[in-house]
């Protein structure tokens, strides 16, 4: 409760900051011998994820768009995150940034995208098939666990992935219904 109140207080102690510039699609910046590309590549996490690319070091920083566990997509574009990853995976980089997660290797965009792909996909065929949401849930974890969930599951617990699952097709769903 203690931290509750000391979260409240800093909350309500912060004074927003308007933006003084904006950008659509690619802005470029130049620090001293550093390059950085702030590019908006489309919908994903949100609907405004924006990816900072370090062409010089071969690194990009995703936000929440890439990160190192089942996604959350209750508020975010399922149907068009894969599209957005597959442009991110144009650039030429090393390593990625993620918004929560270690620092990965284009294997894992490749791991991430695969999912995100296979799910939406799975979905929309269960929906064009008639399923039913509880139908779909019922089925698409044993489609997409053997190749989905050891790597999406932290520390060897299977249980956030398989509620993540559930809540990504629960808004797939939602939005291809």
């Amino acid at each position: 409760m203690r931290l509750a109140r000391a979260y409240l207080g800093e909350v309500t102690a912060l004074e927003p900051a308007l933006p003084t510039i904006a950008f659509e699609g690619t802005m470029k910046l130049y620090r001293r011998d550093r390059e950085i590309h702030l590019l908006h590549l489309g919908r994903a996490h949100t609907e405004g994820d924006v990816f900072v690319y370090l062409p010089k070091e071969k690194v990009v920083i995703t936000g929440d768009a890439l990160i190192g566990w089942t996604p959350y997509m209750g508020d975010g574009y399922p149907e068009d995150w894969a599209g957005t990853l597959d442009r991110l995976a144009r650039l030429d980089f090393t390593h990625i940034i993620m918004g929560h997660g270690a620092v990965a290797g284009r294997d894992w965009l490749d791991t991430f995208r695969g999912y995100v792909r296979d799910m939406v996909d799975a979905v929309r065929h269960e929906v064009a098939a008639g399923a039913t949401l509880d139908q779909v849930k019922e089925r698409l974890p044993a489609v997409l666990g053997p190749i989905y969930e050891k790597p999406f599951s932290v520390y060897g617990d299977y249980r956030p992935w398989r509620l993540g699952l559930l809540g990504n097709i629960e808004r797939t769903y939602a939005m291809v219904s």
